[in-house]
């Protein structure tokens, strides 16, 4: 079976969910069952803090943190409790039963000085036995504070004991230890000794309070926060909290970091809607970022659709659903700034496995989100966010109809955008894609050019190479009034796990979309055609990774270029690299601005 796991491992964690073997299940309090795999190169990889997503074939996928790593760093332990639809499937299974994991994920705790004070509040018990473990074979002394609301669903409190933890237990009805909260616990201790870091984790109001206390007492502070995960790799940015990716730059942050965001007041639905946190009394609005102006670079500046870009590069619809991520692209480069497609209504989009690299190393992905959004009429405050940046905002729509198409026009003039992008095209959606019925989107195009343009606000339609002729699409839109045409959105695909013979991603049908490097040429050829029919400018996305991409696409005709799967591997640097690339570029070949290269390729 060891030898078997580890064929199994030797994958990259963006890659699909591989299949383990449940080792063993046990019992650990009234909510929570352990879970034991032999997994060990996740093992091995694995860093206190870090998590794992969980694939629950055919339900859904979700984050665990790690609780334990053990048996010479060959096993992992995963502490589940029984609190919704997935977590309730997974506490029937029994030993033996196939789950898909991959990981590990995140940013773990960063363990230092000699006095350590762990805080730890329900089944948030679970990723901290793994710190205190580490932190005691680094010779560190430890002081556990355990929470929860009776001594039924204390966690872990024997094996923080085995360990040599100090170990002091809270319970709110006083059935053991301090009658009480865990945080008066914690006021209580610091009154009488000294730490040199306190870890925490547990509910999020008893982590707000915890580090208002190490505030006051000058603690140094860290802390696990719990998001929903889609992607695992900071792709969606489901996990945002105040403009941070959790799946890849938390889930453990300093106190520091979260002071200013919403950390403590409300977090985001499946669907990207801000809901506060236990009801209370806070805002939904956001600490606002600073005004940022934009570099000028006369090599880059771009003009389109009446529109003034300080550079051509952009994030593609669907990178971050919040206005504070939106606005670290600016930040980074980007000259202009695209949300996630927003419809009418809420909607929650697919369970998971939602996101994943085809193959290692390969760059190329399938996704199936299904289109989560929060609804255009709860997208203002994301907007407003985003505007901070000063750049460009395309505003990216979908509808199902003509008569939404027009209520998603009408309520977009209430917000400060410079183009309306209609996505045409997803190829995963829970109804059929715009593109494969001309008809219809020929009159959504009518219709939403009726609403907006009085307003002097452009529309970019955005197509894919699923259907037949695109560039005979593409002209049917022109004529019907479309300012842009983008292309192109992903390639539909539909991957299978052999070992289950059913469909990996969460979508019920199974279909996703496939982009990154696999569509880096023919999303070249499909542009190099539409430029030879179109006389409206056209929009490039698909594979783009360097400033030769962004050449390539320009000399075939495109005047915009949208990054997506390369912010997955490249981070939000691949703006400012890509700029640099090209300014290098143009000035060495005796070009003035990037536009000369726009349709090169066709006056050979």
């Amino acid at each position: 079976m060891r030898e078997e796991s580890r064929n199994r491992d030797a994958m990259s964690p963006l890659t699909a969910p591989a299949l383990y073997p449940i080792a063993r299940i046990k019992v650990a309090n009234s909510e929570i069952k352990t879970f034991l795999f032999i997994a060990d190169a996740i093992a091995r990889a694995s860093e206190p803090g870090q998590f794992v997503m969980v694939w629950n074939p055919g339900v859904d996928e979700i984050p665990i943190s790690i609780a334990d790593v053990s048996g010479g760093g060959e096993q992992i332990e995963l502490a589940i409790a029984d609190r919704g639809d997935c977590t309730h499937s997974l506490h029937q299974k029994r030993e033996g039963d196939l789950i898909g994991l991959r990981g590990p994920y995140g940013r773990g705790f960063r363990i230092h000085g000699s006095r350590i004070c762990i805080v730890g509040g329900g089944y948030g018990v679970a990723p901290l036995l793994f710190a205190a473990k580490r932190a005691r074979e680094l010779g560190k002394d430890i002081t556990v504070l355990v929470g929860a609301r009776s001594e039924s669903e204390l966690l872990y409190v024997a094996e923080f004991q085995d360990i040599g933890c100090d170990v002091r237990v809270a319970t709110e009805d006083g059935s053991q230890g301090f009658r009480g909260v865990v945080t008066e616990l914690l006021s209580s201790t610091l009154r009488g000794e000294d730490f040199d870091q306190v870890l925490c984790c547990g509910p999020e109001l008893m982590m707000k309070r915890v580090c208002g206390i190490t505030k006051r007492a000058g603690i140094p502070t860290q802390i696990a926060v719990e998001r929903i995960v889609k992607c695992g790799c900071g792709a969606c940015g489901a996990c945002d909290l105040g403009g941070y990716r959790v799946c890849t730059e938390g889930p453990v942050f300093d106190a520091e970091e979260l002071e200013g965001t919403e950390f403590g007041c409300w977090k985001r639905a499946k669907s990207g809607k801000r809901i506060k946190i236990n009801n209370n009394n806070c805002s939904l609005s956001s600490v606002p970022s600073p005004a940022f102006t934009p570099e000028y670079e006369p090599l880059l500046e771009t003009h389109l659709c009446g529109i003034e870009f300080p550079n051509p590069i952009a994030n593609a619809a669907g990178f971050g659903v919040s206005g504070k991520l939106l606005y670290r692209y600016a930040i980074a480069g980007a000259g202009a700034l695209v949300t996630k497609s927003v419809g009418v209504r809420e909607q929650e989009g697919y369970p998971n496995p939602t996101f994943f690299e085809v193959a290692p190393q390969t760059q190329t992905y399938v996704n199936a989100m299904g289109l989560p959004n929060p609804g255009i009429r709860d997208y203002g405050p994301e907007i407003e966010d985003a505007k901070r940046a000063n750049v460009p905002l395309i505003l990216s729509v979908f509808a199902r109809d003509v008569e939404e198409s027009r209520e998603v026009a009408k309520v977009a003039l209430n917000y400060p955008i410079e183009m309306l992008e209609f996505n045409a095209s997803c190829p995963h959606s829970d109804f059929v894609s715009m593109e494969n019925n001309p008809k219809l989107l020929r009159s959504i195009i009518r219709a939403i050019r009726e609403v907006i343009h009085p307003h002097h606000i452009p529309l970019a339609v955005k197509l894919s190479p699923n259907i037949g002729d695109i560039a005979g699409l593409a002209m049917t839109l022109e004529r019907a009034g479309a300012d842009a045409i983008t292309a192109i959105n992903t390639v539909i695909c539909r991957p299978i796990d052999r070992t289950l013979d059913i469909p990996i991603l969460g979508n019920p049908t199974g279909y996703g979309g496939k982009s990154g490097r696999a569509l880096t040429a023919g999303g070249k050829q499909v542009v190099f055609s539409l430029y030879e029919e179109l006389k409206i400018p056209i929009i490039a996305v698909g594979g783009i990774f360097s400033a030769k991409d962004v050449i390539d696409y320009a000399r075939n005709g495109a005047s915009l270029f949208q990054i997506g799967s390369a912010l997955v591997t490249q981070g939000h640097g691949i703006f400012k690299r890509i700029k640099e690339d090209l300014k290098e570029y143009i000035r060495n070949n005796g070009y003035k601005n990037i536009g000369e290269l726009i349709g090169e390729a066709h006056r050979r």
